[in-house]
C-alpha cells in the first residue's frame, strides 16, 4: 500500500473463486459500530454475500440500513437512468417539437439521492426515540413514479415554463436571448424596454394568470420584437 502511494502499479494475485481472506473481516465489524450503511448493489445481492440488512441488524441493531436500486427491491433487473425519464415521460421535457430529448441532467438520479438523504435523516431522529435502525428501500423507479402522481401529462416546452409567461429563449438576429418576467412588474418592465408598453397595457396580459391564458399572441408578439 506505501509503495502505491508512492506511485507504483500494484498487481495483486489472491486465491481464485474466493479471494484473500481478509476480504470477508471488515464488513461486519464496521457495521457493528456505524450509524448508517448506504449501499447501491443489486437487491438481494448483499444478502447472498451474508450483509444484507438481517445479517448486519443482528450486528447492529440501532443500524440505518438505505439501499439505492434502480427498482424496487423485487425487481432483480438493472435498470438505467433513460428507462425512467422515459417512464415518467421526462423525455418529452426538452423537446419543443420533433423527436422526445433526453434530459441533459440525470435528474431522476439526483432526486433519488435527495429522497435517500431526507430518509436518512428521519431515521436517525426515529432513532432517538426507540433505539432502533430501519432498513431503507430508495430506488429510481419509485422516485420517477412520483412525479406522475399529479396525473398530469409532461408537456414539450423547450426553454419554456409552463406556468410563468414570458419566461423562456427568444430567436434574435445573432442568437439567443433568454427573458425571465417572474412577476407583473417584470413584465411591465420588459414591455418598456421593448418599447411595447401596449401589451403591458392589454387587459389580456395584466397578470401572469392571464398572460399563460393568452401564452400564444403575447409570444408572437414578442417574438417579431426581438427578431
Amino acid at each position: 500500500m506505501i509503495l502505491g502511494d508512492l506511485g507504483a502499479e500494484i498487481i495483486k494475485v489472491e486465491r481464485p473463486g474466493c479471494g484473500d481472506d481478509t476480504r470477508a473481516w471488515g464488513p461486519p465489524f464496521l457495521a457493528a459500530v456505524c450509524d448508517v450503511l448506504v449501499e447501491n448493489y443489486l437487491p438481494g445481492k448483499l444478502h447472498q454475500m451474508g450483509l444484507g440488512y438481517e445479517h448486519l441488524q443482528a450486528a447492529n441493531p440501532e443500524l440505518v440500513y438505505c439501499s439505492i436500486s434502480g427498482a424496487a427491491s423485487s425487481l432483480l433487473s438493472p435498470l438505467l437512468t433513460l428507462s425512467f425519464s422515459t417512464a415518467n415521460q421526462r423525455v418529452r421535457l426538452k423537446a419543443r417539437g420533433g423527436e422526445p430529448v433526453r434530459p441533459g441532467v440525470a435528474m431522476t438520479d439526483l432526486a433519488t439521492g435527495l429522497y435517500a438523504h431526507g430518509a436518512i435523516m428521519a431515521a436517525l431522529l426515529q432513532r432517538q426515540k426507540t433505539g432502533r435502525g430501519v432498513h431503507i428501500d430508495c430506488n429510481l423507479l419509485h422516485i420517477a413514479s412520483n412525479y406522475l402522481n399529479g396525473g398530469k401529462e409532461a408537456q414539450r416546452w423547450g426553454t419554456a415554463h409552463e406556468s410563468i409567461v414570458p419566461y423562456q429563449g427568444f430567436r434574435t438576429k445573432n442568437g439567443f436571448l433568454v427573458v425571465a418576467a417572474g412577476n407583473d412588474k417584470q413584465f411591465a418592465k420588459v414591455c418598456q424596454v421593448l418599447g411595447l408598453t401596449y401589451l403591458a397595457e392589454d387587459s389580456n396580459y395584466k397578470t401572469n394568470t392571464l398572460r399563460v391564458k393568452h401564452r400564444t399572441p403575447l409570444l408572437q408578439a414578442l417574438s417579431q420584437r426581438y427578431t
